[in-house]
């Protein structure tokens, strides 16, 4: 929820907006100038005043109601009334130090983290700048030059050291801010976050003279910047309720910021430094100060930052594909001439590649040698040709009598067939001549029925 810290909270301007900004201006000098150690012990201070100035004012009513003439004591649960609104009020203070604090810690980590992160993308552009196993190079023969002295070791390390500082150095002083993937992709979420806690952020070259342009003094630095923004925009804190310190205030971090946008390029803006103008706009949002258009604006800056970073990453990458591609081609030729230059090696390898190497040195005794294999190897082959003849031979005679074996079973049904159709042959004229004797029966029993009808 907006306007409560973690812990429960209200944080500044939630706190202040509701009862009327009471008290703004000095909640305003706290996070703006005051030192983060130094709040613990102005609140020590300012409890013990509380606790001196809530007792006099209780003896003060107290003398006044009673009407007497000395100065009355304090009832037991005056006293401890007393004590228990100094103890709630010494506790807020703290309260709001405590987040305070918190809120300096975790901003202070955020930069630790990008000061981490760049430091990790200075060493991978080191890498990339030097020539392959320049830097390994260099400190093996440094080691060697050296010796194994401690004492040259760690000089080469401290130079080393020394120069990967100076080099981030420049870098920022250029502008150039690295991030890892994960930052400049959460860039924008970072934007858009809604803090409880904002700082005021710093900007250097305020400190010089003070102008008054109508309502407001700032520096004189930044009147071109609020000149131009009241003629393009009017007074975007015409609809703020703040008094006119807390104005001023606000109004002094927008224009640096717009003024900064002003001043500088693309290639000099850092991450860093589009978080401390998105504080600035959005403590100037939180003011009811009508400066949308800053916002948008910065959210178009964040996306060509990021766009900047890409580019980059894309021109590291095609440097590390030309290097690779320069390797790819010096190897290239430099197999070639291997190739060239040693083939007269080569060859005469393949001459003793398995075999001793003593080939050749008496060349009648291997010519020997080698006739002699040749007809071993020659006898050899003839032997297995003997033995495959005998194998083959092997196999016809078996297939052979496969063959006998399958004709007589052949001849055997046949005749087997023979018998069996004289049978059936047989059969059929036994049936015929039943069939015969069996109509001859039968005409004779009609004749005789006939016969007896006729008599009768």
């Amino acid at each position: 929820m907006e306007g409560y810290s973690s812990d429960g909270s209200t944080s500044f301007f939630s706190s202040r907006m509701a009862d009327g900004w009471d008290l703004i201006s000095t909640e305003f000098g706290l996070v703006e100038g005051s030192d983060i150690n130094g709040g613990v012990t102005d609140s020590v201070s300012d409890h013990q005043r509380l606790n001196q100035g809530e007792t006099s004012e209780a003896s003060y009513q107290t003398t006044s109601g009673g009407g007497g003439g000395g100065r009355a004591k304090l009832t037991p649960a005056q006293r401890k009334e007393n004590k228990r609104l100094s103890d709630y009020k010494y506790r807020q203070k703290r309260k709001i130090t405590a987040d305070e604090q918190a809120a300096e810690i975790k901003h202070l980590k955020e930069e630790n983290e990008q000061l981490n992160a760049e430091n990790s993308r200075l060493k991978q552009k080191i890498e990339l700048l030097l020539p392959h196993g320049q830097l390994e190079h260099q400190c093996v023969s440094a080691q060697d030059h050296h010796g194994s002295r401690p004492e040259a070791s760690d000089r080469l390390s401290s130079l080393q050291t020394n120069e990967l500082k100076n080099l981030q150095q420049k870098n920022s002083e250029a502008g150039t801010c690295s991030n890892d993937d994960t930052s400049i992709s959460d860039l924008l979420m970072k934007i858009d976050a809604d803090q409880t806690v904002l700082r005021f952020p710093h900007f250097s070259g305020l400190d010089g003279k003070h102008v008054t342009i109508g309502k407001y003094c700032l520096p004189l630095s930044l009147h071109p910047t609020l000149k131009l923004i009241i003629k393009v925009y009017g007074d975007v804190a015409a609809t703020s309720k703040m008094n006119p310190r807390v104005t001023e205030s606000i109004y002094r971090v927008l224009c640096a910021s717009i003024k900064e946008m002003h001043d500088l390029r693309l290639e000099q803006i850092t991450e860093c430094r589009i978080l401390k103008w998105r504080d600035a706009i959005k403590i100037a949002l939180r003011g009811n100060f009508k400066v949308n258009f800053s916002m948008e604006h910065l959210k178009k800056i964040a996306c060509a930052y990021i766009g900047l970073m890409e580019h980059q990453k894309l021109e590291e990458v095609a440097l590390r594909i030309s290097k690779l591609e320069a390797e790819l081609s010096a190897s290239k030729k430099e197999h070639s001439k291997i190739c060239e230059q040693s083939k007269v090696y080569m060859d005469t390898a393949k001459e003793f590649i398995g075999k001793a190497v003593s080939l050749g040195m008496f060349k009648a005794e291997n010519r020997c040698l080698e006739e002699r294999n040749r007809r071993r190897h020659r006898m050899m082959h003839l032997d297995y040709l003997e033995q495959s003849i005998n194998e083959y031979k092997r196999e016809n005679t078996q297939i052979m009598t496969a063959i006998q074996v399958t004709t007589q079973r052949y001849l055997d049904i046949e005749t087997e067939n023979i018998v069996l159709r004289a049978e059936l042959s047989e059969l059929s004229a036994r049936l015929q001549s039943l069939n015969e004797i069996e109509s001859i029966s039968l005409m004779k029993e009609s004749n005789d029925g006939t016969g007896g009808g006729i008599q009768s």
